[in-house]
């Protein structure tokens, strides 16, 4: 690695996270409206979600050789542009995993427990709250998870603990994940919906997963189910699950992701009195992001000197673009 290595982030990091970087590295950022500023002089880019990094992004950062995204998804990457770039593609699932299936359980208790309604009522001062309040007791409750990796493994833990029932549909994960986690597993989505009273969203997002949950799966769920999503915006047509919403057939959504994001202002998903939506935080925890940034700097450093990344996403391509290094 060279003595001025250039590490460039998309947007202006924490003074506290900038800091962690070493002293033989130059970390930059955009400094204009131009959201590509200064990446043509980038050795390794740390990367958010907000720009897609394919063949144009690449041709202009020709420094560039490893690229990790601050996070899980890696949908705004463009593999096999990296690849031909000669770029490494790196992620970091084990960075947001406690954060974020703490706020899909806080979503979760949220929803089913009414919360946004409540004080709504409150707001408007309408009385007779007790009596007029329905909420989902979850003790004995039964929860269906849509992917069973590292947040949803967590999210079933914690939901078992609370004296859920827990399913889970997820093709990729072995059967000894779903027996040491004591998730009974079901082979279809459609049967893994079908009795829920919830249903939480925890797999990625391809041209395959695109409004996975449609008219169709919803229509197959039982009626007042309540669905979490802090997995990726584009797996739930919103236009079914607001028609869901109003003929009550889905009791309530808690949404940390949207298409877009964000959502603008009057928005009907925003709007509607069921619905609990944050603005895609559920990993922006102190803890949380110093874990990502950590795990990204990691890998950003280690490509630069030579050794493969941990979680390389197209280990095909190394060592890569500006490297005589192997593989150390």
């Amino acid at each position: 690695m060279s003595d001025l290595s250039v590490i460039w982030f998309d947007r202006r990091p924490a003074p506290e996270l900038a800091e962690l970087a070493p002293a033989k590295t130059t970390v930059t950022w955009p400094e204009s409206d131009d959201p590509l500023d200064g990446i043509d002089h980038a050795d390794g880019v740390i990367a958010g979600a907000s720009i897609i990094y394919d063949r144009s992004v690449f041709d202009l950062a020709t420094k560039l050789r490893v690229l990790v995204r601050a996070g899980i998804g890696f949908d705004n990457i463009v593999l096999h542009d990296a690849t031909d770039a000669g770029v490494a593609a790196c992620n970091t699932p084990d960075g947001p995993t406690i954060s974020t299936a703490e706020h899909a359980l806080a979503l979760i208790f949220s929803v089913t427990k009414g919360l946004k309604q409540s004080e709504n009522r409150l707001q408007r001062q309408e009385g007779n709250y007790a009596p007029s309040h329905n909420a989902l007791e979850l003790d004995g409750a039964r929860l269906t998870l849509i992917g069973l990796g590292r947040i949803g493994s967590r999210v079933a833990k914690v939901a078992a603990a609370a004296g859920i029932h827990v399913t889970a549909y997820d093709p990729f994960e072995s059967d000894e994940r779903f027996e040491a986690l004591g998730v009974r597993r079901s082979t279809d989505l459609r049967e893994a919906v079908s009795e829920a009273q919830i249903v939480s969203i925890h797999a990625p997002l391809s041209s395959k997963t695109r409004h996975l949950v449609d008219s169709n799966l919803i229509g197959g769920m039982c009626d007042g189910v309540f669905i979490v999503n802090t997995a990726r915006g584009g797996l739930i047509d919103d236009n079914a699950l607001l028609d869901a919403l109003d003929s009550g057939k889905v009791a309530g959504a808690g949404l940390d992701v949207t298409e877009p994001e964000p959502l603008p202002s009057g928005h009907p998903l925003l709007e509607h009195e069921s619905v609990l939506v944050t603005p895609h935080i559920a990993s922006a925890t102190t803890a949380g992001r110093n874990r990502i940034f950590t795990m990204a700097l990691d890998q950003v450093l280690a490509a630069l000197a030579g050794i493969k990344p941990s979680h390389i996403l197209n280990p095909e391509v190394w060592p890569g673009r500006n490297s005589n290094n192997g593989d150390a």
